[in-house]
């Protein structure tokens, strides 16, 4: 039953009517209700506006939480694959105030990697997640628009100042772009090592060739424009009882250090002595000479070395002694840990067969083998060619197709690189070198 629009009192029940809402305004009001209910819907999709909370206050309490953290990656990110694929994508995140792991699970990697979103190391990532508290704190990411990162500036490098930085000269963690020509490809639980015109290692991390970011065949096709951070290796780490000291005072008041345990942490070979198994090295402007139980072969003029052993008199001569199990002589060196933007082609080569190779050039030569040998991974063959013969070192066994043999006629594809002074050819694994037998 209708009500006149005019009517103030229902002619039906004699109740007052004092204001009436039309049809028109409900549908109106409804659409209106319907429009902010979507676009809250599509803020909450893409910012949860969850404030940032520093890793350090996270605790039992906020477990299985939504929260919201930005950090610095201080670990390369790492990749669990499996017969179904990667199955989870992870990598460590520092504020300063703590540490946090960051997961990624299953079918969201393929859109993190889709969308350039795997970090490396010194990247900044702003993320949000449901937290997780164990004996290591972690956040699970949800959803890929839940991820953020930021690039740091990479500072151009030249690789001669990294094959000769000491450990002061550049810090841990900064980032870099370097040029140069991958040289050597090796495989490790943890990822591959790639020198860098046998002056620099490259680590590539497993999860960058397992997510298909990084491919190694083409990363050794020319000249390569790398982007990293910078990691200072020591192969062993200095004993807290070994001294660290300047050689400049210590030679000056020698009597004083006698018989004592002292560390130096970088000095330069000048001289090599593989008769009395010695070398001769400089720090801090002055030279001494180190002796090793094990040899010296290894150690040419030039090189980078950090010592600890026994300071002593040898003959009338001042020495350090490295004798003992906690005694050593080891190169460090700067190592780039290769970021998630990846590298550029600089100059793209191909294979040619010349009989005048320059060094870093990529060779295709066709001749016999005069002589092989075993090596432990690979072969080291001496190959008769243009009525010249090269040495060429073969990486991996898996670089040779047919069966390798005296007389067999192959024909080899590598690189032109430099030991101990002289050219070989360097048929270099994971990448498009080979050495296949025709006949």
């Amino acid at each position: 039953m209708e009500i006149p629009d005019d009517s103030e009192i229902c002619p039906y029940c004699t109740a007052h009517v004092k204001k009436r809402v039309r049809i028109k305004s409900i549908y109106v009001f409804a659409l209106i209700l319907i429009l902010v209910s979507a676009t809250y819907a599509v803020l909450a999709y893409t910012s949860s506006g969850v404030q940032i909370t520093k890793i350090s206050n996270l605790t039992i309490d906020d477990n299985y939480r939504f929260v919201h953290v930005r950090g610095t990656v201080i670990k390369y990110p790492t990749a669990y694959d499996s017969n179904y694929g990667v199955t989870q994508l992870s990598f460590v995140l520092s504020d300063g105030s703590g540490e946090i792991t960051v997961k990624i699970y299953r079918d969201l990697v393929d859109k993190v990697v889709k969308e350039h979103k795997v970090p490396g190391i010194g990247d900044t990532v702003d993320v949000e997640g449901t937290f997780s508290y164990g004996s290591r704190k972690s956040i699970t990411v949800n959803n890929v628009e839940f991820l953020n990162i930021y690039c740091g500036t990479f500072t151009p490098v030249h690789i001669k100042a990294l094959a000769q930085g000491s450990p002061w000269d550049f810090k841990n963690g900064e980032l870099v772009a370097v040029e140069g020509n991958i040289t050597s490809v090796r495989e490790y639980s943890f990822g591959f090592i790639s020198s860098i015109d046998d002056s620099v290692d490259l680590i590539i991390p497993h999860a960058y060739t397992t997510l298909g970011i990084v491919d190694t065949k083409l990363l050794g096709s020319g000249v390569v424009k790398i982007y990293g951070s910078l990691k200072f290796y020591q192969p062993k780490n200095p004993s807290p009882s070994y001294e660290t000291v300047n050689l400049s005072k210590v030679m000056k008041n020698p009597e004083s250090y006698n018989k004592s345990s002292i560390h130096i942490p970088w000095a330069r070979v000048v001289k090599q002595d593989t008769k009395n198994s010695a070398i001769v090295v400089n720090a801090n402007g002055t030279n001494v000479t180190v002796y090793s139980r094990h040899g010296v072969a290894h150690y040419s003029p030039g090189d980078f070395v950090e010592i600890q052993g026994k300071f002593t008199q040898y003959n009338g001569t001042w020495e350090i002694s490295v004798t003992r199990s906690s005694d050593f002589i080891t190169e460090p060196r700067w190592e780039i840990i290769m970021s998630s933007k990846q590298f550029e082609i600089i100059n793209k080569k191909t294979y040619s067969n010349t009989t005048n190779p320059q060094i870093y050039s990529l060779v295709e030569a066709k001749g016999v083998v005069a002589d092989y040998r075993d090596l432990s991974a690979g072969y080291l063959i001496t190959l008769w060619s243009n009525n010249h013969t090269y040495d060429v070192y073969v990486e991996s066994v898996n670089s040779v197709s047919g069966k390798l043999d005296y007389g067999e006629r192959v024909i080899v594809k590598g690189m032109v690189t430099l030991y101990k002074g002289e050219k070989e050819f360097k048929v270099r694994a994971f990448t498009n070198d080979s050495v296949e037998v025709v006949s």
